[in-house]
């Protein structure tokens, strides 16, 4: 790696974003300093760049901003947040913003030197690099630009709770380059200075003998013993008091040194543990990579159990391959010089497949004769052997690393019992250790599994396949084994791309077999976890591999295995503890990616299981969904087909918000279940299931959703051979278009189910798609046209004694009546809508309510406008639908405008378009033309002006041309010179 420029403060290329986070939060543009907006954008922005490069969920930042007491909005106002950052960060556009959208989740990208943080680390690991090399010169150098970014503590005057705990990351690794700085400073022979910064480091950190022996090293060597040995004395009777316990070898030795006047070296303060400690650990590992923050943890969770006076134990878990034993090992020997009595290894074969658990007795023989105990003084029973144990380490410093452990009562027995030694347990396996210290390892960030690969490949090697090398670990899931088995089997096979490994990867047939090298692979330890269950819990593991989602719940599982959901949790919680599977929020599982592909490999092996397992998967998702949507829905199903009845309890909901609750946390699941159940095949859920969802879609303003659902349906219905659920399901396909702004499809699919239906004789089939060929033609400016649809809707609808779709004809008739200038009779038509809507109930009130208020607008009623759409906005926020949401808002600002309320409608108006932002073009041209009036009404004519050319573009775009008329006015009102 380069070594950075001297000038601290270097930052990207001109036109690049500079974010500072080492101090205040800042960021700058060509040196000019960026407005981030309020408190609230700058916590978001922090948050992003606390996982700078990797998504950040939703979820995160509402934990972030509100802690345990979000506002119903909190999604709303968390699109509308990283809308105003991607403004304000590239003003250029939405498209050279720095932040992405991910599935529920943000992502901010950073340039190469965008980000002093990860300047700030390269440059540590440069100069520990650079000192491994024996170039003091250059480490001393590097660690001072490194420390030179800092400008106070991070991410200053910011809270939230991953915020927080990312500046006490930062903070403590801020001490430790300190450190390394002293260290070579002492190396160079360069004191002055040092005393006083040394007296501030203590301050930070006052039991940290690292820097003590450094500051009695320096008064050692400027000629002042007596204050070196009266440091000593201050950090010995600060150990006694607060921890019980002495100074760590190494110190004491220096103290003596000094005491008799022995001359010490010419380098650091950091002397190295006596050769004589009984050193058995295995070699720590040249390519190891990552895990700062619990290294961090464990040296923390080391001062706890010190002060309680109690032996630290720590207990290292995490699933197969996430390579505990490796950071187990790693951890020992970098506090190898703290316990310089003993560093002993032992591998009690929890998990082995050559092996069965090594019994407690024969580990403690072992340990004891390794201690010097001889055979003959070694006794019988495992009590007094572990008595003997505690005995002999009593007064030593050691440390003892249990790998693979299997259960507590096999790690029990070993553990000593004073405060001097230190034990790291580690498990496949969640283990109840009194008074232990948990560690859970995760997987890789890509920033880790791609530097992992760069120390196995070479730096040329990654740099010549980027995208490809960012690929595989995504591939590799992150996991550390099959990160570095991969990237082994690539440096074994120097002719091969990056991109050759990718595309073996993607055959099915050898799936998980190319993640092995030699003995080693992926597969292998995966089947040391699987064997080791219990044969039910084999079965549903198993099962959980050909689901057809993300994630699973304990009713999704019963389903899945046909079981009761109470057994299906105690399962998973089991397999959770097993470290099979993963809890991404409570009551919600999931299997990693190399995980899911073992269960599906072992679920292959009984395919009639796991084709009947499916298939009640299935049956469970479409009845659900079904009496989820119930709640919600406006319109009856058409005559597609009925929900299956499942084989395992259907959840019951209490309102419809529980309901949505229900559909936003599963949608990703039955979206996968639409096209698993055409995989099947079961073709007739997958159209049942796909027009249960549309009242959900469009609540929810989904339309992408919805296209991609809806053709799926069709196919679907195709292979059925039932043309009324094709019609239909065209139908809706077409209204789907229409909503997208793509009139030329809508038409095409609208006039094709029109067709059908007229043929089949479909009533009510032809009376819904006429409703939507109407709201196409008025997206056209065809409004006698839409006029002459809606009426022979209505007659339809009427006849077939639909009234929610009568009601919602008349409405939508009213509106067009307006627009083509009969307000009158508009308003004659909106007040029957209302009247019919009221007799027949549901959720089409609040809809119908908004018409009425928006011809009253629109006839210049304000006074008896705004109440309808403050009863509309009520209840559509009540029930989660973003459009209607939108609708109430506009109409609110378009009347709070006109009536004086300039800020109200300002508000009201921004709200809309935030909410808006991702739903259909022509609702997003109207709110954007709606906030341009009110700001003109308001007077700020160049806020009004950028908001109808926006609405134009967008307009014009799909052809909606009242919204292209109304933009173009718009911008000609807000042209006129003040006052004309």
């Amino acid at each position: 790696m380069p070594a950075p420029a001297d000038d601290p403060t270097i930052g990207p290329a001109d036109g690049e974003l500079y974010f500072r986070v080492l101090g205040p939060l800042t960021v700058e543009r060509r040196g000019e300093p960026v407005a981030l907006g309020g408190p609230q954008h700058a916590v978001a922005l922090a948050l992003l760049l606390c996982h700078a490069d990797q998504p950040v969920p939703v979820d995160g930042f509402v934990a972030e901003l509100w802690r345990d007491r979000p506002p119903r909005s909190h999604r709303v106002q968390v699109q509308g947040i990283i809308s105003e950052l991607r403004r304000r960060l590239a003003p250029g556009g939405r498209a050279a913003a720095p932040i992405v959208t991910r599935p529920s989740a943000y992502l901010l990208h950073t340039a190469p030197g965008g980000l002093d943080l990860r300047q700030f680390s390269d440059e540590v690991a440069a100069a520990a690099a650079a000192r491994a090399t024996g170039d003091s010169a250059a480490a001393l150098r590097l660690l001072e630009v490194a420390l030179g970014r800092w400008r106070g503590p991070a991410f200053s005057g910011l809270t939230g709770r991953s915020i927080e705990s990312t500046a006490a990351t930062l903070h403590e690794a801020r001490l430790d380059a300190a450190a390394e700085l002293v260290d070579a400073r002492l190396a160079d022979g360069r004191l002055t200075g040092l005393v006083a910064e040394l007296g501030a480091l203590i301050g930070e950190r006052p039991l940290d003998e690292r820097f003590h022996r450094q500051l009695m090293t320096v008064h050692d060597r400027l000629g002042r013993p007596a204050d070196a040995l009266a440091a000593y004395r201050e950090l010995r009777e600060r150990l006694v008091r607060e921890l019980g316990i002495e100074p760590a070898v190494p110190t004491q030795d220096l103290h003596r040194r000094i005491l008799s006047g022995e001359p010490g070296p010419a380098g650091p303060a950091n002397t190295p543990a006596p050769a004589s400690a009984l050193r058995q650990l295995p070699p720590d590992i040249a390519d190891f990579v990552g895990r700062e923050r619990e290294l961090r943890a464990l040296r923390g969770q080391l001062a706890r159990s010190a002060s309680a006076g109690a032996v630290p134990i720590v207990a290292v878990e995490g699933m197969a391959g996430v390579g505990k034993t490796r950071f187990a090992v790693h951890a020992a020997h970098r506090l190898a010089a703290t316990y310089p009595d003993g560093q002993f290894y032992l591998d009690l074969h929890g998990f082995s497949a050559e092996s069965t658990p090594a019994a407690p007795g024969a580990v403690l023989e072992s340990l004891l004769r390794r201690l010097g105990v001889p055979a003959p003084a070694i006794p019988e029973s495992v009590d007094d052997r572990s008595a003997l144990l505690r005995d002999r380490l009593a007064d030593r410093r050691v440390v003892l690393v249990l790998d693979n452990a299997a259960d507590e009562a096999q790690v029990s027995p070993l553990l000593p019992a004073t405060s001097g030694c230190l034990v790291i347990v580690t498990s496949r396996r969640a283990l109840a250790l009194d008074g232990a210290g948990v560690i859970v390892l995760d997987v890789f960030s890509p920033v880790e599994a791609r530097e992992l690969l760069t120390g196995i490949l070479g730096r040329d090697r990654v740099a010549a396949e980027p995208a490809s090398v960012e690929e595989l670990a995504g591939r590799c899931g992150h996991l550390p084994l099959a990160v570095a088995v991969a990237g082994r089997r690539l440096r074994g096979r120097p002719a091969w791309r990056v991109e050759h490994l990718l595309a073996r990867l993607s055959d099915t047939d050898r799936g998980l077999a190319e993640f092995a090298v030699g003995a080693r692979g992926v597969e292998d330890v995966f089947a040391l976890s699987y064997r080791a269950l219990p044969a039910g819990r084999q079965r549903l593991f198993r099962l959980l591999g050909v689901h057809l989602g993300d994630d699973v719940t304990a009713a999704s599982t019963a389903a899945l295995a046909g079981g009761d959901p109470a057994d299906a949790e105690r399962d998973l919680e089991a397999l959770l503890d097993e470290h099979l599977v993963q809890q991404v929020r409570p009551g919600r599982y999931e299997l990693h990616d190399l995980l899911r592909r073992y269960a599906a490999r072992q679920a292959a092996v009984t395919p009639d299981e796991a084709a009947t397992a499916r298939r009640r998967l299935v049956d469970w998702y479409v009845a659900t969904a079904d009496r989820a949507t119930q709640l919600i829905r406006r319109f009856p199903l058409p005559p597609v087909g009925r929900p299956p009845e499942p084989a395992a309890p259907v959840p019951g909901f209490g309102d419809g918000e529980a309901a949505l609750r229900w559909l936003d946390a599963e949608f990703t699941n039955l979206r996968a279940v639409i096209h698993g159940a055409a995989d099947l095949p079961s073709w007739r859920n997958a159209v049942v299931l796909v027009h249960v969802l549309q009242p959900y879609l469009v609540r929810r303003g989904q339309v992408d959703d919805a296209l991609v659902t809806l053709r799926a349906a069709a196919a679907a219905a195709r292979r059925l051979d039932d043309p009324v659920a094709e019609a239909h399901t065209l139908t809706a396909l077409g209204q789907a278009y229409d909503t997208a702004g793509r009139t030329d499809r809508a038409l095409e699919f609208l006039r094709d189910a029109l067709d059908r239906h007229v043929r089949l004789g479909q009533p009510v089939g032809e009376a819904t798609t006429r409703h939507h060929l109407a709201t196409v033609f008025r997206r056209l400016g065809r409004h006698e046209d839409a006029i002459a649809e809606y009426r022979r809707a209505v007659v339809l609808f009427h006849a077939a004694g639909d009234g929610q779709w009568e009601a919602s004809a008349l409405s939508s008739l009213s509106v067009d009546l307006h627009l083509a200038g009969r307000d009158e009779e508009a308003l004659e038509q909106a007040l029957r809508a209302l009247s019919l809507q009221r007799v027949v109930g549901g959720p089409g009130l609040a809809s119908v309510e908004n018409n009425v208020g928006l011809l009253h607008a629109r006839l210049g009623r304000h006074a008896e406008a705004i109440p309808y759409a403050l009863r509309a906005l009520a209840f559509q926020r009540r029930t989660g639908s973003r459009p209607g949401q939108a609708n109430a808002l506009a109409n609110l600002a378009f009347s709070y405008s006109r009536t004086g309320r300039h800020d109200d409608a300002v508000r009201a108006a921004v709200e809309a378009v935030e909410i808006a932002r991702d739903l259909g073009p022509d609702l997003r041209a109207n709110v954007l033309n709606t906030l341009g009036e009110a700001h003109r009404f308001a007077g700020d004519h160049r806020a009004s002006l950028r908001c109808h050319r926006e609405a134009l573009d967008i307009a014009t775009r799909i052809g909606e041309a009242d919204e292209q008329a109304r933009a173009r006015a718009g911008i000609d009102g807000a042209s006129l010179p003040a006052g004309a």
